[in-house]
């Protein structure tokens, strides 16, 4: 199977560039993590948080583009589902983004049905990928009999179908929900991204990070100022089993390093390096 090699830094650029701040140096480590000795592209942005996506430090992009126009590295920007009262600074923010780094950013990565209209509708001429969110299929591994099946996955309908020649995606983005996974009905049309060795388990709007500097009649509410705790903190659950649990940000994920892919000739690996501490 031929292997498309990225990584992600996606939720966690903050994090990893405290503990190595140099970002060719950055690279060259994760890559090792992943065992690339390349990587073809870098992921960067948010599947799950608005409020991190506009938090982006454009010092930081800066920093980071400039390191991948050096080594030829391709970037993929990805869009978090926004809330009505972030939508348009979600929006000047991904404006801002495209133009400043228009030469780089060849790729987005959308996670809701609005932004794939919106995306595909002004700015006709990047690629045009359907995130993780998109995809619904249970994932449970703590059920082992459910887990250890072989899966199809069930986005495969054919309003998706539509969707994809509508507005010409290029990737459709999965987690390694199950220990196996047989994509071979997958559309046409498209390629498979899949995340690795990470899959997220939920997501939700209220963010726990958020709440760890407040009194306790102050946690747990929406809407409440974002200070990027998420860049500090970090979370592990142990739920009585060998598998590594984590919340990073808004959402939890549960480690499936041993997944095997079938049904593909070539597939994009999309490593994202959550174990990076410091």
């Amino acid at each position: 199977m031929q292997k498309e090699r990225c990584i992600s830094v996606c939720e966690i650029m903050e994090h990893i560039h405290n503990i190595e701040p140099q970002f060719e140096q950055m690279i060259k480590e994760i890559n090792g993590m992943a065992g690339y000795t390349k990587c073809d592209r870098i992921y960067i942005g948010s599947s799950f948080c608005g409020q991190y996506f506009l938090h982006l430090s454009m010092k930081l992009m800066k920093e980071l583009m400039a390191v991948c126009k050096k080594q030829n590295i391709k970037v993929t920007l990805v869009l978090p589902i926004f809330t009505e009262k972030n939508l348009q600074e979600g929006k000047d923010k991904l404006e801002r983004l495209l133009t400043e780094f228009k030469t780089e950013i060849d790729e987005v990565t959308v996670n809701d049905y609005g932004m794939l209209l919106y995306v595909h509708e002004k700015y006709p001429y990047i690629g045009l990928n359907m995130g993780r969110l998109f995809m619904k299929d249970y994932r449970e591994p703590r059920y082992e009999e459910y887990f250890n099946q072989v899966f199809k996955p069930r986005s495969f309908t054919n309003y998706l179908k539509e969707l994809i020649k509508r507005y010409k995606v290029r990737y459709l983005e999965f987690d390694p929900t199950h220990k196996k996974i047989d994509f071979s009905e997958k559309p046409e049309e498209v390629q498979i991204g899949i995340y690795t060795p990470y899959a997220y388990m939920t997501v939700g709007q209220i963010c726990q990070l958020g709440g760890i500097s407040k009194s306790v009649d102050k946690k747990f509410r929406p809407n409440e100022p974002c200070m990027a705790e998420c860049y500090k903190h970090r979370m592990r659950y142990f739920m009585g089993d060998d598998r590594v649990w984590r919340r990073i940000g808004r959402a939890i994920y549960f480690e499936n390093k041993e997944v095997e892919i079938i049904g593909l000739n070539q597939v994009r690996e999309i490593y994202a390096p959550l174990d990076w501490e410091v």
